[in-house]
């Protein structure tokens, strides 16, 4: 069996800092969603998921969510005992006991530290979090001023890949540059990274590194949703992003 391949954020982190995304490459899952799939609700063998996850860094810090495209962002304090799975988009830790980790399979995946790095936080940002701020909402939680923060936006579908009808481009019409014609009528193309990267600016984010990597393009590499419902797929695996303190 492989091993499994990881993706190191190319930015400028401190060093006591750990982050990185999973690949498909390196795991047990079969069928539909071979490989390392992470994701535990997408219809997989729940015992190969578990054999994905074991092989992750620290497997036993992870701190998993229940992703439901909102805007709720939860603390990872250290005394914190999590006996259910909880129910948030983000999470932000000043602990080296837990490590935040998102997944996605198309949405975008964001991992923030502080410069001195004393504090990690993990946002899931698909559209529908992006519309509802979810990277406010993250950022706001640091106890230190944006301009020290620095952000890596994951592995996600490119604005090339994801076409969406004219409502949901017009959501975004403040970010003009990522919205272009798509291949017909009432059709646009939607860089979501760039909407990222425009949200994180925009807060005063002092330092943004994009991955450039789309999951879509690049499917023998990464799971991903809108390529899966293309090929007439109701599911596919996900991908996870973990960031934590050494």
């Amino acid at each position: 069996m492989a091993k499994p391949i990881f993706i190191t954020p190319n930015w400028s982190a401190p060093e006591n800092i750990t982050a990185y995304t999973t690949t498909r490459e390196g795991g047990v899952s079969q069928g539909d969603f071979e490989g390392l799939n992470v994701g535990m609700h997408v219809g997989d063998c729940e015992n190969a998921v578990a054999q994905n996850r074991a092989k992750l860094p620290e497997a036993q810090k992870i701190v998993w969510l229940n992703q439901v495209h909102g805007n709720s962002v939860i603390e990872l304090a250290n005394d914190r005992v999590f006996d259910d799975v909880p129910t948030a988009d983000a999470a932000i830790t000043r602990s080296s006991i837990h490590h935040c980790a998102v997944m996605t399979a198309d949405c975008v995946p964001i991992l923030l530290c502080d410069s001195k790095g004393t504090q990690v936080a993990a946002v899931h940002a698909g559209w529908q979090g992006m519309y509802k701020e979810i990277i406010a909402a993250t950022v706001q939680r640091f106890d230190i001023s944006a301009k020290n923060l620095i952000a890596w936006i994951g592995p996600s579908i490119c604005g090339k890949c994801y076409e969406v009808d004219e409502e949901l481009a017009r959501r975004f019409c403040t970010y003009a540059e990522a919205i272009t014609q798509g291949s017909s009528a009432g059709k646009f193309q939607l860089n979501l990274p760039l909407v990222a990267f425009k949200q994180l600016s925009n807060i005063g984010v002092g330092q943004i590194f994009q991955s450039n990597l789309c999951t879509y393009c690049s499917h023998e590499t990464f799971y991903s949703h809108r390529r899966a419902t293309h090929n007439g797929l109701s599911s596919t695996g996900r991908i996870v992003s973990v960031i934590g303190l050494r």
